[in-house]
């Protein structure tokens, strides 16, 4: 018993670690979280803060960007429990860990994270395919930890539109190699590019082409609507026997004797070199849109509301991915296949599940192409282009808007996309090569930028990168913006009529220009114009003539560009005067009666002529400089008159406007006749009246006096209520003694009386 005590004894004196346990935790990483990834160069490294035995907590970081940190650098006994790291390396792993100190114990290291720093710039504004103005604004999420941005400006660029020589839509693209591609569209069409040129090539058939696969030059199959299916053998296309009248939508060849086609209602054919033939079942009846295989024993069918089926040389074997249809497969391997869908969802086939991938876009993803790992792209709608660079996938400038429907890559040299209204674009290699490059370097601290005097009427692609001491990033996915082609016509509307002789003309304005060019012209080629410049957008055009068309259009100018000229827009300027007052067949009109017309800018005078026939053989003719004329001659009594006027300018005239005809009052006074739509009293008068008479509806009602000289001395327009209307004017001592005409104007007559002030 004794030796026991003595061991127990022996084991408590030199392990005290038995019943005590390590006085210091480890601590617990907090941030960034554990294969984060797009961590700025300057990260910060966040973790939990411990306690110990000892008064005085410090902490050692290792950074590495091994995962055995044999290759660590060391950030001994901080004091904090965050630290920023700085000038990390853009798009490279890292892993970090924490250990801690109490000046008594060491504490063991954390299970080490890990995170990944951001691989390049996101440009946010403008957004791809706008826009702009010669001056484009251009804006980019702000990266920290870096020193400075490198932007770059062409109008060349990886992707490039061709002629097509036609408007159809391309529904498929096939690229054999850098000299030879084709593509098939709606209505048979069929394209063959040889020598940089794209050849209209007869198809035989009228329906629409969907897929095109070729194995080699002379061995190639185009599918299509009704069950269509044609051969190339390098000198012509044949018609082939499918034995299905379904459309087939997508064509894989492993070779020139296997092949297959899918298409609508889950149909799946074989072909053996010689014959299609029917598949029994993929375990898919529904519509199915597209194929791509490795070999003959791994082959990927994919279609409606996620569907799909597989082939490993033996059978299919069915299965479904979300809910969205499945439009493009590419398989890179047995355990690499990829899959764009609508809707803009991306699935990830890794051999054991599928997962989603983010493609930051939500329009409908409609092919896709790999050339290995890290070079993925995927076209859809509206000139949507994705790039995949190993890591993420990144909207790319298409330098299109139209719907893109198919893509092709050989290599990373050449290939093609094609889409809506025959557009062709094509790969032309990193561009950002010509004599046109435009290089800015800025200051970390900004994260915006507006450039000058840009090309009108072109694309134009932007990329920018970051960088400090130690690493520069990739460059951003390009974006495109398209530069104004010329200023937009606003003011009057093309085809407008009845336009003044002195009219102001507007356009939209354009910002980052220093002047406009106006021509006028009285024909639409323009032959001789008269030429104008301006700094505002407006002009104002004068000394015009009557009835006559003109065309008009602008231009803009920069230190480095002249735009082209807007589309012209046409007026016709006004030929004929409008008559106001009195109206047509206006009654009970006063013996001094007062005509008015519309005003007619840039006209000089006006012509009147009254007459008591319509042949004016009686005229009396006056010439005015205001768009009125007060009689000074009384007419003659419950006598018929008919007036005209025609407007002046210099040497020039409108024709005469329609000829209207009224009627003066009738034989009894003024203060009796039948326009007694009002009363008037007292009259006589010493000045203080009251006008009293009915209105039946919310209308402008207007009162004038007139002198017998014709000159206005007194006018009030207002809106009274329905019912009897009672209205006092105190015009003692502003009216001298005489006789005046007071009359009360409506919304469909003009009512005169007589009134005598004493």
């Amino acid at each position: 018993m004794k030796n026991i005590l003595q061991i127990i004894c022996i084991v408590l004196l030199f392990n005290p670690a038995v019943f005590s346990q390590s006085r210091i935790y480890t601590p617990t990483l907090k941030a960034p979280a554990n294969e984060a990834v797009n961590q700025m160069p300057d990260a910060l490294l966040d973790w939990d803060a411990v306690t110990g035995d000892g008064t005085e907590i410090s902490y050692d970081v290792q950074l590495a960007q091994s995962a055995d940190f044999s290759d660590a650098v060391d950030f001994p006994n901080l004091t904090v429990t965050a630290f920023n790291m700085s000038k990390l390396k853009f798009k490279e792993l890292y892993y970090w860990r924490v250990r801690a100190h109490d000046g008594i114990a060491t504490s063991d290291w954390s299970a080490p994270w890990s995170f990944s720093v951001i691989s390049t710039v996101t440009i946010n504004f403008p957004a791809n395919q706008a826009i702009v103005n010669p001056d484009a604004l251009v804006k980019w999420n702000a990266l920290s930890g870096i020193n400075h941005y490198d932007i770059q400006l062409d109008t060349s660029y990886s992707w490039r539109t061709e002629n097509s020589g036609i408007t159809t839509k391309l529904n498929d693209v096939f690229e054999i190699d850098a000299t030879d591609s084709w593509a098939v569209g709606d209505g048979g069409k069929i394209l063959h590019r040889t020598n940089g040129i794209w050849s209209l090539i007869e198809s035989g058939v009228t329906n629409n082409l969907t897929d095109v696969f070729f194995t080699d030059a002379t061995h190639g199959w185009a599918s299509g609507e009704n069950g269509t299916i044609l051969y190339y053998d390098g000198a012509s296309w044949i018609s082939m026997t499918s034995g299905v009248t379904s459309t087939l939508n997508g064509l894989f060849f492993t070779s020139p004797t296997n092949g297959y086609a899918i298409g609508a209602a889950g149909v799946a054919l074989h072909f053996d070199g010689i014959l299609w033939s029917a598949i029994t079942t993929t375990g898919v009846s529904l519509d199915l849109y597209a194929i791509h295989g490795v070999d003959e024993q791994h082959i990927w069918i994919v279609g409606k509301t996620g569907k799909y089926s597989f082939f490993n040389g033996d059978s299919w074997t069915a299965g479904s991915v979300g809910s969205r249809d499945l439009l493009g497969v590419w398989a890179l391997s047995a355990d690499k296949v990829w899959v764009s869908t609508k809707g803009g969802r991306i699935q990830y086939w890794d051999g054991i599940s599928w997962s989603e991938q983010t493609s930051g876009v939500t329009k409908d993803l409609n092919d896709i192409c790999f050339l290995d790992e890290n070079n993925g792209y995927i076209v859809g709608k509206s000139g949507t282009l994705l790039f995949y660079n190993g890591i993420q996938w990144k909207s790319n400038a298409s330098g299109t808007s139209e719907d893109l429907y198919s893509i092709s890559l050989k290599n990373d040299a050449t290939g093609f996309v094609v889409g809506n209204a025959g557009v062709i674009v094509s790969f032309q290699g990193e561009g950002f090569n010509s004599a046109y490059l435009k290089q800015y370097v800025v200051d970390d601290t900004i994260s915006e930028f507006r450039f000058s005097n840009l090309l009108f009427g072109k694309n134009h692609y932007l990329r920018i990168r970051a960088g400090h001491e130690e690493s520069t990033s990739d460059w951003s996915p390009a974006n495109s913006f398209f530069v104004v082609s010329s200023p937009t016509l606003n003011e009057p509307d093309s085809a407008s009529a009845e336009i003044a002789l002195d009219t102001l003309v507007t356009w939209i304005k354009l910002t980052g220009v220093v002047k406009y060019s106006i021509q006028m012209s009285t024909d639409a080629a323009f032959t001789d114009p008269l030429y104008s410049e301006t700094n505002i957008n407006e002009y104002r055009f004068k000394d015009m003539i009557f009835g006559q068309d003109y065309f008009w259009r602008v231009n803009a100018h920069h230190a480095d560009d002249i735009s082209a000229w807007s589309p012209a827009f046409k007026f016709t300027t006004i030929n004929t005067v409008s008559l106001l007052e009195p109206a047509e067949n206006e009654e009970f009109v006063s013996l001094l009666p007062k005509y008015t017309w519309s005003e007619i800018r840039g006209a000089e005078k006006f012509m009147i002529q009254i007459a008591q026939n319509s042949a004016f053989t009686d005229a009396k003719t006056e010439v005015v400089t205001t768009n009125f004329y007060q009689t000074q001659f009384t007419l003659d009594r419950e006598t018929d008159y008919y007036w005209r006027v025609k407007a002046i300018q210099a040497f020039d005239t409108t024709d005469w406007s329609p000829i209207r005809k009224f009627t003066t009052v009738d034989g009894a006074s003024i203060n009796e006749s039948k326009s007694q739509a009002f009363t008037l009293y007292p009259n006589p008068s010493n000045g203080n009246l009251n006008i009293t008479f009915k209105v039946g509806s919310i209308e402008t009602i207007k009162i004038e006096i007139y002198n017998l000289l014709g000159n206005s001395v007194f006018e009030d327009t207002f809106v009274p209520s329905v019912g009897e209307v009672k209205m006092n004017y105190d015009l003692r001592g502003k009216l001298n003694k005489g006789i005046y005409l007071v009359r009360l104007i409506d919304s469909k007559k003009a009512y005169t009386q007589k009134l005598t002030i004493e």
